[in-house]
């Protein structure tokens, strides 16, 4: 009997990305950059690559490596920088100030007395406790420190606009000791912070894409399925699935999963339950809370057609789909695509007017679930 358990890479084996990691010790040992930004979509696999390859790579090399979640932090990733950084310091009660410090002076029965409080400005302090813990995590040996930082463009959302230049300061002044590795679901969030001209952190850091896994991951999940079953799979079918799940490494690994419990070596079938799975996991959710001109817009992107969404032509559609009076212009359609950017369902894909869905499970379920174009 298989045992299935959803919603975890690591019920099914780890694929390697051993190229990829010599990749990163490359360039930043080369002396040309010491940051990297990775960018790739949320379930592509980012997060697992950094935990199951780079930091036990960065162990061999005789580096001490550390990693830093913001998004666990997202309500106050300032804050949880700061503290997840002071926690990686052994003795950090000596890196923050004291709330308040009292000092007096006399002589017999006279006397001054003075106070200092040091939460008069917290902004500020913030600050001043992440260069302090910055420089006594860097200075407690001589060997190179890697810092990762997963989904940082949490803090092109923070509170604090000085912040983030103090981070920049501070990170470079420790350099070529210090090494960073950003990763990043949101392409528009982290541009904003690297590669604008204006940005806080512009040019401050390389751009290293995570490469899409192929055939032979493909393979090696067919392999795993032989292992464990006893089956047969078909890799150039599996292959198939592959694509029609837009690559996802995380959703074929549940596919798999669910194969096994459906007895057969059909990796289709699989596919089949995955999709009811996945429409009662909440992209089903998703798609009823979304406004009417929202879902056209969505259902048109996930149906991956050539039509600008601000065109002439699409305008057109979106108001015969809704039936009404009044056209449909491209100014409310932007309007409706910024709030599905704000609420996450879309995000920019880089060139302008250019959109994408941000979940891949809700691009999937809808591509799949739509026959001409679906509003209900």
């Amino acid at each position: 009997m298989v045992r299935l358990v959803m919603g975890s890479q690591d019920s099914i084996r780890y694929f390697p990305r051993k190229d990829l990691v010599e990749t990163i010790h490359g360039l930043l040992t080369s002396g040309l950059t010491h940051a990297l930004t990775m960018f790739a979509g949320r379930r592509m696999g980012k997060t697992l690559f950094v935990k199951q390859e780079l930091l036990p790579a960065a162990e061999t090399w005789r580096w001490r490596a550390y990693y830093i979640d913001l998004w666990v932090r997202r309500d106050n990733p300032e804050l949880g920088l700061v503290e997840e950084l002071e926690g990686f310091v052994e003795q950090k009660q000596t890196l923050k100030k004291p709330d308040k410090l009292l000092a007096k002076a006399g002589y017999g029965s006279t006397g001054i007395q003075a106070e200092w409080s040091g939460a008069s400005n917290p902004e500020i302090d913030l600050q001043g406790r992440l260069k302090r813990a910055m420089r006594a995590l860097v200075g407690q040996g001589n060997e190179s420190v890697l810092l990762v930082v997963d989904e940082f463009q949490t803090l092109a959302a923070g509170k604090h606009e000085d912040f983030v230049s103090t981070f920049r300061a501070t990170m470079q002044e420790l350099q070529p000791q210090l090494k960073l590795f950003f990763t990043g679901s949101s392409r528009d969030a982290l541009n904003s912070m690297f590669r604008k001209r204006k940005a806080p952190l512009f040019e401050s850091a390389m751009p290293l894409p995570l490469p899409e896994l192929g055939a032979d991951f493909v393979e090696d999940r067919a392999v795993i399925f032989q292992e464990i079953t006893g089956k047969s799979m078909d890799a150039a079918e599996l292959g198939k699935v592959f694509n029609k799940i837009a690559r996802v490494p995380m959703y074929l690994n549940q596919i798999v999963l669910h194969t096994m419990v459906s007895l057969t070596a059909d990796p289709w079938e699989g596919f089949s339950l995955w999709r009811k799975a996945l429409g009662d996991q909440g992209a089903h959710e998703q798609w009823v809370k979304l406004k009417p001109v929202d879902k056209v817009i969505v259902g048109h992107l996930a149906s991956k057609q050539p039509i600008s969404l601000f065109s002439a032509e699409f305008s057109a559609k979106v108001t015969k789909l809704l039936g009404e009076e009044k056209p449909y212009s491209p100014q409310r359609i932007q309007t409706a695509v910024n709030r599905m950017v704000k609420n996450m369902v879309l995000a920019p894909k880089g060139e302008a007017g250019e959109y994408e869905i941000e979940d891949r499970a809700l691009e999937i379920y809808v591509a799949a679930r739509m026959q001409g174009f679906l509003i209900n």
